[in-house]
């Protein structure tokens, strides 16, 4: 799971999901031995309202993982 902080009170993990929107680039699949070498590398940013303070912020997350905390 992505660790998520919130912008004002710092609460980690506390928010719930407004909307996501996505890049649409397409990655085709490139194996090597089997295992794909090129994942989709598309950003998502997901906008959130924090379930502590209220407060609406959001990040962006490629391959699985945090992006950028916007």
């Amino acid at each position: 799971m992505i660790e998520v902080k919130c912008p004002k009170c710092s609460a980690i993990n506390c928010y719930k999901q407004c909307y996501r929107t996505c890049t649409a680039m397409y990655y085709p699949p490139i194996y090597e031995n089997g295992v794909n070498i090129n994942p989709d590398g598309n950003i998502t940013t997901v906008v959130c309202q924090c379930t502590k303070c209220n407060e609406i912020f959001s990040y962006q997350e490629r391959y699985g993982e945090l992006y950028e905390q916007c």
